[in-house]
């Protein structure tokens, strides 16, 4: 009997060995599924920040395009306000000189003027009583 009781003890050990066994391939199945599942969506998550890096890069690129082209801006106002204050100089210079050319004629013209009539006092004329 004692024979019997432990050879169905071993029996039973062995079943459920058998079915932890069973078991534990079951888990290590669905674990492997799980792995390569989280592989996948690893790769997945890697693609969408290549892609985000792509898009970080082209607005990179665009930024440096817009300030590339305000420095060509500043740089062709800068330009053009010098050649500008040139030309007001310039300007300013003739206008200057043709100011001085007209006061100096109208200063010989009024000299002309006093030297040619004496000068006389105007009076107003008074009114004749009756």
């Amino acid at each position: 009997m004692a024979e019997n009781d432990m050879s169905e003890r071993v029996d039973r050990v062995e079943q459920k060995v058998d079915a932890l066994s069973v078991s534990v391939d079951a888990v290590s199945a669905s674990v492997a599924a799980l792995s390569a599942s989280v592989d996948a969506r690893f790769e997945q998550v890697d693609r969408r920040f290549e892609q985000v890096d792509k898009r970080f890069e082209d607005i990179d690129r665009r930024f440096d395009e817009v300030r590339d082209h305000f420095v060509e801006q500043r740089e062709h106002i800068e330009f053009a306000y010098g050649r500008l204050e040139r030309r007001i100089a310039g300007s300013e210079l003739k206008l200057t000189e043709a100011v001085s050319r007209v006061e100096d004629k109208l200063d010989r013209l009024i000299d002309a003027q006093s030297q040619s009539r004496p000068r006389t006092s105007r009076r107003r004329p008074t009114k004749r009583r009756r």
